[in-house]
């Protein structure tokens, strides 16, 4: 299962590029996150801690670790986004990782989605990923946001 979807589940898994697509107010793509997935009570959302880690860490580099920092105690403090972690999501990533030429974290995002049953959410197809779904299908839903910005 992959590709384009109509409308996002009711309970998502979201890569740390949702946020930052929000965060650093990217056009289409930064609205339909903050009307759909950052919005009380419209959605379960969800992520691993690799997201969180990897949010701060592209945030510290383009604006500044105080920015980062401030902005990812908002996103947790918010509770729009739960954030996951336990073995089993360790191993299911591992299997990703070892199955599939997609990045760690990427691996996490695909895991918890499988775990929860939902979709995986990624605001744009980066090339491993985007290579990945082509050539192969994943077992679990991947919404890319680009796609649905586009209409």
């Amino acid at each position: 299962m992959s590709g384009r979807r109509e409308r996002l589940p009711a309970t998502i898994s979201i890569d740390s590029g949702v946020v930052l697509a929000y965060l650093l107010g990217e056009g289409q793509v930064g609205g339909l996150v903050r009307s759909e997935i950052l919005t009380r009570g419209s959605r379960a959302v969800y992520c691993p801690g690799t997201a969180i880690a990897e949010l701060f860490y592209i945030l510290s580099r383009r604006r500044g670790e105080a920015f980062a920092l401030e902005a990812v105690e908002a996103l947790l403090g918010s509770g729009h986004v739960q954030v996951a972690s336990s073995t089993r999501l360790d191993i299911e990533a591992g299997r990703y990782e070892y199955t599939r030429s997609v990045s760690l974290a990427d691996c996490y995002v695909l895991a918890l989605a499988k775990l929860l049953g939902t979709a995986a959410v990624f605001a744009r197809r980066e090339e491993d990923l985007g290579r990945e779904v082509a050539e192969r299908r994943f077992d679990v839903d991947i919404i890319f946001l680009e796609d649905l910005a586009k209409g």
